[in-house]
């Protein structure tokens, strides 16, 4: 609607100016085409063939620049850009005016934004300072010294802590071995602790340390091969040769992995 009302305003100037102008060159062209009435007087009355030829110049420059059209659409199109010029401010006060909600919305979303932000830092803060979370342990099969081992494994903050709570509680349940249920719980322990040792022996690669001792491997495979995980308990001897450790017998987890490939056969 806007640009039918600028267009309307453009065609009417453009009108009211060729009108202006066809009159102002008529207007011309009578002035010139009208007699002087001090030659009328003169005594010289018969105009020579130079004054005519003069006069035929001067009528056809006249006629010539008034039909000239290349003139008038450069004159046009000032008139287009002056009439837009004063017409535009009005859409642009009012384009100029939307934005400033959206810039009120943008700084409501980045300020709302800012929340989540140090919620999100917190929580991932927060996991990554408490990584362990063993299952409740749930029965009267647990003694009460075995609740309080998964519940400082659970407790513990740095990864060297996190992996000797955890190691503890593999050593609890290799105790108890006979038990389904401490051997159970035990045997699911073999992601977590595999994840933890591997945190523990980068530390101790990059330091230099000593060899690390971690008799869980043994004891994880032990209690893997006992609740018929054949597949997994061999994946646990394979990972220690990995590490270069030892299960402190003379055949090694080489003999480990024989000896649970002939258990697995013997159960299928």
């Amino acid at each position: 609607m806007l640009m039918k009302v600028i267009l309307f305003v453009v065609l009417v100037a453009i009108a009211l100016y060729l009108y202006k102008r066809t009159q102002a060159v008529a207007k011309q062209e009578l002035d010139k085409k009208a007699p002087n009435p001090e030659y009328t007087k003169s005594p010289v009355a018969t105009p020579s063939e130079s004054n005519i030829a003069q006069k035929d110049q001067a009528v056809e420059s006249t006629d010539a620049a008034s039909s000239e059209p290349e003139v008038i659409p450069d004159t046009v199109t000032t008139v287009d850009v002056e009439s837009e010029s004063e017409l535009e401010p009005k859409p642009e006060e009012i384009i100029a005016a939307e934005p400033e909600p959206e810039v009120e919305s943008v700084a409501k979303m980045t300020s709302g934004s800012e929340t989540p932000v140090e919620s999100n830092a917190v929580a991932s803060s927060e996991s990554d300072k408490k990584l362990v979370s063993l299952a409740a342990v749930k029965g009267d099969w647990a003694s009460d010294s075995f609740k309080q081992l998964v519940e400082a494994a659970n407790n513990a903050v740095e990864p060297q802590a996190q992996h000797d709570a955890v190691a503890d509680v593999v050593g609890h349940c290799y105790k108890m071995r006979k038990q389904a249920d401490y051997c159970q719980y035990g045997a699911a322990l073999k992601m977590l602790y595999l994840d933890l040792f591997s945190v523990i022996y980068q530390q101790h690669d990059k330091n230099g340390s000593d060899e690390i001792k971690a008799p869980a491997f043994m004891q994880l495979s032990t209690l893997l091969n006992d609740t018929g995980e054949f597949e997994q308990a061999i994946s646990v001897c394979q990972q220690a040769l990995e590490y270069q450790l030892t299960d402190g017998t003379v055949t090694g987890f080489e003999g480990r992995i024989s000896r649970i490939e002939k258990a697995k056969a013997k159960a299928s």
